[in-house]
């Protein structure tokens, strides 16, 4: 159950929520780990609005939804609006670059996904990955960021992220991803299928280094979070 659908089954002992109806089901699924693999790529309004709004970057046209949804607006009336139109012609043109990295850097190490965003400007979540890679891969580990980036600036650092394939492990996955995400860094972490963390300055025994961490850095944690990756693959 996601927090979305916590809060609509919450408000709506007091208030009338008949218009979010049709949202809230896709919200649910998205949202709480339920949607399934041809669900998500496929073109439904639901699934194409959630693809192609971040408030984020586009805070004004997050608004308009959000008015809009409480006015009554259905799902296509909000697609045909021009400044969400735009937003989806944007997203699908960015998809396809993200496509093309994915494809670009893709390998699969004993089944975990193993994607490289960072240097990119760019970067996606586990979902796409998963559902991209499907059966063949347990979960995912995207790389994403910059090397002068930080994380009080513009430009996020170089960091990791950790997904299980929920389309196939819909229970949770087969490792705890907080152990990769907190091996390195004492500020990484989330929950045992989806967490992440920032890349650490590694010497070539695994040690952390007291320096900024660069992009020779990444193949030395990816090194690492594989190996532990493994052993507790072993384990399960």
């Amino acid at each position: 159950m996601s927090a979305a659908r916590i809060a609509y089954s919450i408000v709506r002992t007091e208030l009338n929520l008949d218009d979010l109806a049709e949202f809230i089901e896709w919200v649910d699924r998205l949202d709480g780990g339920g949607v399934s693999r041809e669900e998500f790529l496929s073109n439904h309004p639901v699934v194409v609005l959630s693809r192609s709004i971040d408030a984020r970057d586009s805070p004004e046209t997050a608004l308009w939804i959000a008015k809009s949804i409480s006015k009554g607006f259905n799902i296509q009336e909000i697609l045909d609006e021009p400044c969400v139109d735009a937003a989806v012609l944007k997203r699908r043109e960015e998809s396809n670059l993200i496509e093309e990295i994915i494809n670009r850097s893709l390998r699969i190490e004993n089944r975990l996904a193993i994607v490289r965003f960072d240097g990119t400007g760019t970067r996606t979540g586990g979902y796409r990955i998963t559902a991209l890679v499907g059966d063949d891969c347990d979960a995912c580990m995207i790389i994403h960021g910059e090397e002068k980036g930080e994380i009080s600036g513009p430009i996020p650092p170089l960091g990791a992220s950790f997904y299980t394939n929920s389309f196939l492990h819909s229970k949770g996955g087969l490792v705890d991803h907080t152990l990769l995400a907190t091996a390195f860094d004492s500020d990484g972490g989330g929950h045992s299928n989806a967490c992440g963390c920032r890349i650490q300055p590694l010497d070539l025994e695994g040690n952390i280094e007291d320096r900024p961490p660069t992009s020779l850095d990444i193949e030395r944690n990816i090194s690492h979070w594989i190996r532990i990756w493994n052993e507790n693959q072993e384990i399960c």
